[in-house]
């Protein structure tokens, strides 16, 4: 499509019920069951429980966890979160609600950006591709800074594409606001890698005049003014600790050495597109050769037209500097100006993010994060083409792909059936979720998807088979986020063990620590610090205190550590079963209560009052044998 074209699209009056029909879709793969699941550790929990804090103290400057110090993050997804906090109580959902309207956003923007590049259909295909992208849809339902800077950084680049396109050199200063959103963010990555690529496809257009503009100094401006206020705020109040610690560790340190085990090669950020950009990443091995191929042709095709002007004056009957015989292209189509343009822009875009994370030290999936946009447009743009048969794809790369797909399917079913204990594998024994069975049709659908494809490409009907991909694929997606979290959420034990805490109190002042367990989310949970000790004299001392005080203790740590130095009476008030590290989890608190048994009594005598107390509780609600395993608890405090 032409720029003209382009241009009337995107300004058209109907734009706007696809611009809604991309963030209908977006939102059904999002929103369902946002806060139905409680929070996930680490990342979720330290994040949530930051802005919590935060907000209770009303502190918009100073970032804290278990009310320490925080210099992971900037300020950004914190403020968000309060304000969420204020409009909607403190909640899962409402820690969640920001990252899920970014996600959203993004499909819309994305849109857009295809929209100017490519035309309607693929940009209302890349719109429903980006939010069936399996890390791209974890992400907008996370309490992690990613999907804002998925946004902040789509919007940086929407600016500057359609600015360039323009010829408005305004949309550097929009540029600058965007990339200080994303600073807040998330550091200085969100204004170095956006002005990277932009920065390389100005050199590879050859355009680098666009930047002699008065409009850069008001981009910069815009931009400290953007991010200087609170950097200089929080070095002041934290005496520069918190900016030592940020850009110290969680910049210097983390890009020259592997930070919490968190190491790989080359090849890891291209190997993880594969799982983050399911199911479509079935497809970026033909988009890759295609975009390779024509450029290939195109290439081959000015150099022909270089050495043909040299050889002899042009006829006229061919456009200037292309031959009057194109060579053999997928279906003698070219690319046009236009789409090489808005290739080398996307091309650059994957590449910064690729390269430089490539090369730093540690790695995780989230951190190309802010590729997806770009993956989906040119993953769209492909499968138009294909579909309007500008390129050739063999037969056995569409059966391969197809193939693939019903194989995930398969695998997914299988792995459910492994992971919810249907069937049995030694190496998840402890591990299992039974209620993960439920979940097992889920496999079903790639592999609907899949025949259904199939039989379309028989049938020649290209149409029929996108769509068939294309819907199985968000299908799949949608209900897994939706549903999956949701049946793993009664085999998670923070909540459960805030919740003990909470009910049981009776003092409004009262302890909590950890001992042999700690997971960030029971901060959250339990609202107030949490310690965590490390010795036995330690705990014992923290049961020992005229303050009602709560510690939370692994069996095996309780059993053979604390209860032979334990001399004062304490009360074993509830046991649960942690899946992820397969032991019990127990709540002891430092009084006697009704219905509860201190430590002087045996194991035994206290199982038998906690299956009374919490009759079909414990690890069979999560998927286990708390209830069976209670009764070999058989020590008294006392031996």
């Amino acid at each position: 499509m032409g720029k003209d074209a382009l241009m009337t699209y995107t300004t058209e009056r109907w734009k706007w019920p696809d611009a809604l029909a991309v963030a209908v879709v977006a939102s059904a793969c999002v929103l369902p069951n946002l806060g139905a699941h409680s929070l996930w550790d680490v990342d979720e929990a330290r994040n949530a429980e930051c802005a919590r804090e935060m907000w209770e103290a009303g502190d918009w400057i100073v970032p804290t966890f278990n009310y320490e110090l925080r210099t992971d993050k900037p300020i950004l997804p914190y403020w968000l979160m309060m304000v969420s906090f204020e409009m909607f109580g403190v909640s899962e959902w409402a820690a969640r609600w920001p990252s899920a309207v970014a996600g959203i956003v993004t499909c819309v923007l994305s849109w857009w950006l295809a929209a100017s590049m490519f035309g309607r259909e693929t940009a209302l295909l890349a719109g429903l591709l980006l939010p069936g992208a399996v890390l791209f849809n974890v992400l907008s339902h996370a309490v992690t800074p990613d999907a804002l800077l998925m946004l902040w950084t789509t919007a940086a680049l929407l600016s500057a594409w359609r600015g360039g396109q323009n010829g408005q050199a305004c949309w550097l200063g929009w540029f600058g606001a965007w990339t200080g959103l994303a600073v807040l963010t998330k550091g200085v990555v969100g204004i170095l890698l956006p002005m990277t690529a932009v920065g390389w496809f100005l050199i590879w257009e050859r355009r680098l005049r666009v930047l002699a503009s008065r409009w850069l100094v008001w981009g910069v401006g815009i931009l400290l003014g953007v991010v200087l206020p609170w950097y200089v705020a929080v070095g002041v109040a934290t005496k520069g600790e918190w900016l030592r610690g940020f850009f110290g560790r969680h910049h210097y340190e983390r890009f020259t050495t592997p930070l919490e085990g968190h190491s790989g090669g080359l090849w890891y950020h291209p190997v993880m597109l594969l799982v983050g950009f399911a199911p479509w990443s079935v497809w970026l091995a033909p988009v890759v050769w295609c975009v390779a191929r024509m450029w290939w042709e195109r290439r081959r095709a000015m150099q022909t037209a270089r050495s043909s002007a040299v050889a002899s004056p042009p006829s006229g009957e061919s456009e200037p500097g292309m031959p009057a015989a194109m060579p053999d292209w997928p279906n003698r189509q070219p690319l046009q100006p236009a789409e090489t343009s808005a290739l080398r822009f996307l091309i650059c875009w994957c590449g910064t993010w690729l390269i430089f994370f490539s090369v730093a030290r540690t790695k995780l999936p989230n951190y190309v994060a802010p590729i997806y946009p770009a993956l989906a447009i040119l993953t769209a743009w492909w499968m138009v083409s294909w579909r309007a048969g500008r390129m050739q794809v063999a037969r056995w790369v569409m059966g391969t792909g197809m193939a693939v797909w019903a194989f995930v399917g398969a695998g997914v079913s299988l792995g459910l059936m492994f992971a919810s204990g249907t069937l049995p594998l030694p190496v998840l024994q402890g591990h299992t979720v039974p209620g993960l069975a439920w979940l097992v049709w889920l496999g079903v659908i790639p592999i609907v998807g899949a025949v259904g494809a199939a039989y379309a490409w028989r049938k020649d009907k290209r149409l029929g088979v996108l769509v068939s991909l294309v819907s199985s694929g968000l299908v799949f997606v949608a209900l897994g986020a939706a549903i999956g979290p949701v049946l793993v959420h009664p085999a998670k034990v923070a909540h459960r063990l805030g919740q003990t805490i909470r009910q049981s109190q009776t003092e409004p002042e009262i302890r909590v620590a950890c001992y042999g367990w700690f997971q960030p989310s029971i901060v959250f949970y339990v609202q107030r610090p949490v310690a965590n000790l490390r010795e036995v004299q330690e705990a014992c001392d923290w049961l020992d205190h005229p303050l009602e005080s709560y510690l939370i203790v692994s069996r095996p740590w309780w059993e053979e550590r604390l209860l032979p130095a334990l001399k004062t009476s304490a009360t074993v008030l509830a046991c649960y079963w942690d899946f992820t590290r397969r032991r019990e989890i127990l709540v002891i608190v430092n009084r006697s209560a009704p219905g509860h048994s201190p430590a002087t009594l045996s194991f035994q005598e206290q199982a038998q009052e906690l299956r009374q107390m919490m009759p079909g509780r414990g690890f069979d609600e999560a998927g286990g044998r708390m209830s069976q395993q209670l009764p070999g608890l058989a020590r008294s405090a006392q031996e």
